[in-house]
């Protein structure tokens, strides 16, 4: 996935209760960032792959996972 609308990243953080600010703060970015998102989506593999954690919670394997199985 190389890109995230704008309408998907508000829609994601309604059905896992992130508000802007805890989103900033779990990302360790500005809110003022989190509300550039907001409107205008994310573009690039490794953004999309980083919010969509950031948003679900849920791992989306990156190379952080490969190398940790492999040890």
């Amino acid at each position: 996935m190389n890109q995230l609308k704008p309408e998907t990243v508000k829609r994601l953080m309604r059905q896992n209760g992130k508000t802007i600010r805890s989103l900033a703060a779990q990302m360790n970015i500005t809110m003022t960032r989190v509300r550039q998102v907001r409107e205008e989506g994310v573009k690039g593999q490794e953004y999309c792959r980083d919010w969509l954690e950031a948003l679900t919670a849920i791992p989306t394997g990156g190379p952080d996972q490969a190398t940790s199985l492999e040890s």
